[in-house]
């Protein structure tokens, strides 16, 4: 695994539950928060502080102009990078959140990498592909795991399968309710020598089963109820500091959630940063993984 010592985050300006995201996002909740954009920012700040406390280098922007992105601090779903030098952008389903690939953004870190990749024109075509939010990579071996949505199209992935030269794993996953799920990373994330995966969100026996055994080729598995995929515990990230020490982030709900068993087995791989993010999960329906867009 290859792992990021830099991420890309962006301040919650104007955050809000976004309407145009709940129809199939169904992680996202309604409820009644005073304050919601100031309370976000509170959440935001502490998770940026504890990453650069552990010595992970954080750029942080804040956008200026009034354009109403209320999930702009999800900045991994309209783009990402790769070790290889490649920048990529991604459409997006909601028409509010294409407003997010800011310019000013692309323009400042296109240059530090080899390859652009401009996906977002499939938008046009109602195939949309969200970033690595629809894509969990194993950037060593180059495999993507993408559980189909909305939100992953497999005519989308496959193209960006051709331009990245990625082995795709596809599979669908449902949540407790029998929703279809809306993102890959809600269910799996990767880490150095490690997976956590909702096995029972994948219905299908042979997809799962083909998900399970190509994990075990170069992972210890650790597996989450689907209580546990509610609670986020599939929205981590492994991310490593200037000196290389592992941490995988996470949200305070999330670490609250794996049993003492599974933190066991996580901290013979790895340290953990988790911080709340109340706020940001129940209006965004979103934690700390789609917090950090990774620079490579």
């Amino acid at each position: 695994m290859i792992l990021s010592d830099k991420v890309l985050m962006i301040e919650p300006k104007g955050f809000t539950f976004n309407p145009k995201t709940s129809g199939d996002n169904f992680f996202q909740t309604q409820s009644v928060i005073k304050f919601p954009a100031e309370t976000a920012m509170k959440e935001f700040q502490e998770l940026k502080f504890k990453l650069m406390r552990a010595g992970i280098t954080v750029i942080a922007i804040s956008p200026e102009d009034n354009l109403e992105t209320p999930d702009s601090v999800f900045p991994n779903n309209w783009f990402s990078t790769t070790p290889y030098g490649q920048f990529i952008l991604y459409p997006m389903m909601a028409a509010n959140r294409r407003l997010e690939r800011r310019s000013e953004i692309v323009k400042r870190f296109k240059p530090e990498y080899k390859e652009l990749i401009d996906l977002s024109s499939l938008e046009e075509k109602e195939m949309f592909l969200e970033g690595t939010g629809s894509i969990v990579a194993d950037h060593e071996n180059k495999i993507a795991y993408a559980s189909l949505s909305k939100r992953t199209n497999l005519e989308a992935l496959k193209e960006w399968g051709k331009k990245t030269g990625y082995e795709l794993v596809t599979f669908s996953s449902f949540d407790k309710n029998g929703n279809v799920i809306y993102h890959t990373n809600v269910v799996l994330t990767l880490g150095e020598g490690f997976a956590i995966v909702c096995l029972d969100a994948i219905k299908d026996a042979k997809e799962k089963e083909n998900v399970r055994k190509k994990l075990a080729e170069k992972n210890e598995i650790l597996t989450l109820n689907l209580d546990q995929l509610h609670a986020f515990c599939g929205n981590c990230l492994e991310l490593k500091n200037h000196k290389g020490d592992k941490y995988l982030v996470m949200s305070a709900q999330a670490y609250n959630a794996f049993t003492e068993g599974q933190k066991n087995t996580l901290i013979r791989h790895t340290s953990i940063i988790y911080s709340g993010l109340n706020t940001i999960e129940t209006l965004g329906g979103g934690s700390a993984r789609c917090m950090m867009a990774e620079l490579y």
